[in-house]
């Protein structure tokens, strides 16, 4: 809608698409691997794989996601928080509802993969057993 990636040319964006601000929080905090949102299961699970045979390099992955958590909250403060650049009066609207029909249903998905991923680890599992 925007386009352009630049984060400093947003700001303050938050007061006025607060549904795409939630939706971008929300988004984010799976991206980073927050308990209960699938980036977690899939973290945890990668790490505790690894770390038995690989404890340095294990180590040294999670200082890189120190700094992918710190660079995410910072571009989520760059875009939602702060002064509201006057660029975007008039130009940015908040979500609409076919936006949301696409949306919604992934961000349910991320959330039970987060709280009950045994039903899709069971599927994965059963499908590499047949090829392998």
């Amino acid at each position: 809608r925007a386009h352009t990636r630049m984060l400093d040319k947003f700001g303050g964006l938050f007061a006025i698409v607060p549904t795409y601000g939630a939706i971008l929080i929300f988004l984010s905090m799976a991206s980073l691997g927050l308990p209960g949102l699938n980036g977690f299961v899939s973290e945890f699970m990668i790490v505790r794989g690894v770390w038995p045979i690989f404890m340095l390099l294990t180590a040294i992955s999670m200082v890189g996601l120190l700094f992918t958590g710190v660079y995410v909250v910072k571009a989520l403060k760059l875009v939602l928080q702060g002064p509201f650049n006057e660029t975007w009066a008039g130009k940015i609207s908040e979500i609409n509802l076919r936006e949301l029909f696409v949306i919604v249903p992934l961000m349910i998905l991320i959330l039970s993969i987060g709280v009950w991923p045994s039903w899709i680890l069971n599927i994965i599992n059963q499908t590499v057993m047949r090829w392998f």
